[in-house]
């Protein structure tokens, strides 16, 4: 009676790691995929300045509504803003990773105060990062990307995935679901709660940005067309003038 009870106790941990290590390798494949949609993450990690203009999901009534520009390098975190407050044009150029540049010019005159500017602009950095980013998010070590069901949808097989991190990225905690496409590893939706609302994202119109690196330009919300983001340019570069972090 004892060994058939071990043999049973036994038998149940061996499925469970049989069980874990299936799962593992399903997440590693989803990985993959990922990667392999956007050009892969060994041109990615090479990638030092990248640049996007941006429309929509606006997180600050200190930011007009009007198309904003970034310019950064991954490396140092030395960005450029470009944009408008108001009617005033805007450009900020700070470090996000730290301690750095900061100068805010509005109108083009140097600010003496304007933090509330500097910290929407900061902000909404970092929302335009987590969308625009979103398939290269799976390298942080704080993500998590677990398989949950595969879905058919409008002809398309897909791998619905939970994505969680446990610090925050860009500034934010993730925690969703993303939706990937079998044949072309591609997001498809996004779907997020950011704060107290649900955020649903059909994610579409990837752009080919340098070097074979392709990223996501359309996040259109299904549930609130304000939160809307379109990346109407995206480009990488291997060198960029330093004084684009340094004057006006």
């Amino acid at each position: 009676m004892i060994m058939k009870t071990l043999s049973n106790i036994l038998l149940i941990f061996m499925l469970s790691i049989l069980c874990q290590a299936h799962l593992s390798a399903q997440d590693d494949s989803l990985n993959k995929q990922i990667w392999r949609s956007i050009g892969g993450q060994d041109k990615w990690d090479s990638l030092q300045f990248l640049a996007f203009s941006a429309k929509g999901n606006t997180v600050s009534e200190e930011l007009s509504n009007e198309e904003r520009k970034f310019l950064f390098n991954r490396t140092t975190g030395e960005c450029r803003f470009d944009g408008y407050n108001g009617s005033d044009q805007v450009t900020y150029l700070f470090n996000f990773k730290g301690s750095g540049t900061d100068k805010l010019f509005i109108g083009g005159n140097v600010a003496t105060d304007g933090q509330e500017v500097k910290k929407a602009i900061k902000n909404q950095l970092f929302t335009d990062l987590n969308l625009l980013l979103l398939p290269t998010l799976i390298e942080q070590k704080s993500i998590q990307l677990k398989n949950q069901e595969e879905q058919f949808v409008g002809g398309q097989k897909l791998t619905v995935a939970s994505i969680t991190s446990s610090a925050p990225i860009f500034g934010l905690k993730l925690d969703g679901l993303v939706y990937v496409d079998q044949n072309t590893g591609e997001i498809t939706r996004y779907d997020y709660t950011d704060k107290t609302e649900k955020i649903s994202y059909e994610v579409s119109k990837y752009k080919e940005i340098g070097d074979g690196i392709r990223l996501p330009s359309l996040f259109n919300s299904t549930n609130n067309d304000k939160r809307t983001c379109v990346f109407s340019s995206i480009s990488s570069f291997v060198q960029v003038e330093q004084k684009k972090f340094k004057e006006l």
